[in-house]
């Protein structure tokens, strides 16, 4: 969610070292990140995770966060390449992240695929991606926010793709309200109106995905959670055939290590999959009807896109009419949008 980036490399002086007679041991073994899965948070990228790992030879870590918490400072440091001692403190650093409590990552595993040095960002991307998800023949990786560095990280690596992953809008601010997140300052701060907090959240991510799917076209595809609910066998199917696997071969148990143990939102993703789960929102209580009809008016384009019901016409009005009273509000989460973009697609993988 919402959050600068964490400082986590300090070093005393630019390092530079030449390694150009020296190939680490991780791109002899031409191991790499296959394709990512992204979309905005309780969207069902969890949901999409288990299905890839399902399929045979795929392999997936829990969540790296590696780009929202590590890319700012690591990019603008300048430091490429990086000598050993500073590896070792920015995987230390990495691993003191908040969001990374309890990865079980083994700093002189990737340190040993890197071959003492670190070449590039994506490069070390990719051996924790390997080191963490273990043997696979296909490398995956699913941080929704991913889709913010979607640019840099195509232009670094062309072969990678992408799974989008999109659902309601109004199921995903009813499920952002019961998360641990919406009690925090930054969500606190927008007392009854955090509703619509999530759904910007929503609307600039879906535009995001809407033009990475149209900019790299065959290398992304484009999933549905209500989709997915309704048919998960269909849904793997699709996954594998994007993944060059096979589409019949039959399902593998995906492995619990995909989720955090802290991480007990994330638990009814490993359960059994229902259609009933797309209409929940209606009825946990923690979306009320003009709250969601605020929710749909703030989204109607996006929801157009992806075919979601509109609420009928009558309603939509006056939700527009008490969105417009935070226009100056919702201005300023454009105004910050916008920057986060310009910042993001300056780096260069």
């Amino acid at each position: 969610m919402p959050g600068g980036s964490r400082r986590i490399l300090q070093t005393g002086s630019e390092v530079r070292v030449d390694n150009s007679r020296h190939y680490p041991a991780l791109m002899e073994r031409s191991q790499k990140v296959d394709f990512l899965v992204v979309g905005s948070p309780r969207s069902g990228t969890t949901l999409v995770q288990r299905l890839a790992c399902e399929i045979p030879g795929v392999a997936m870590p829990p969540e790296t966060h590696f780009f929202p918490e590590v890319m700012g400072e690591l990019v603008e440091s300048g430091a490429f390449p990086l000598a050993e001692p500073d590896v070792r403190r920015l995987l230390e650093g990495y691993l003191s992240v908040p969001a990374n409590t309890g990865m079980n990552l083994d700093v002189d595993a990737v340190v040993g695929a890197l071959g003492g040095t670190c070449r590039s960002p994506m490069q070390l991307f990719t051996a924790i991606v390997v080191q963490l998800a273990g043997t696979g023949e296909i490398y995956g990786e699913k941080t929704p926010g991913h889709l913010r560095w979607w640019r840099p990280i195509s232009k670094a690596d062309p072969s990678v793709r992408f799974i989008v992953v999109v659902r309601d809008p109004r199921a995903v601010v009813s499920s952002n309200l019961a998360a641990p997140w919406s009690v925090a300052p930054w969500a606190q701060d927008w007392a009854d109106q955090r509703h619509l907090l999530f759904a910007y959240r929503w609307l600039r991510e879906e535009a995001l995905a809407w033009h990475l799917a149209r900019t790299l076209g065959d290398g992304v595809l484009t999933l549905r959670y209500e989709d997915i609910v309704a048919g998960p066998d269909a849904a793997r199917s699709r996954i594998a055939r994007f993944l060059g696997r096979s589409p019949t071969a039959p399902p593998e148990r995906a492995p619990e290590s995909i989720v955090m143990p802290w991480e007990s939102w994330k638990k009814q993703a490993l359960g059994p999959i229902g259609d009933d789960r797309s209409a929940g929102w209606r009825d946990d209580g923690l979306l009320t009807p003009p709250a969601a009809e605020e929710v749909a008016a703030l989204c109607m384009v996006g929801m157009a896109r992806r075919h979601y019901r509109h609420v009928p016409v009558p309603a939509t009005a006056p939700a527009l009419a008490r969105i417009t009273r935070l226009r100056t509000r919702l201005r300023g989460l454009r105004g910050s949008e916008i920057g986060r973009q310009r910042y993001v697609e300056s780096h260069v993988l």
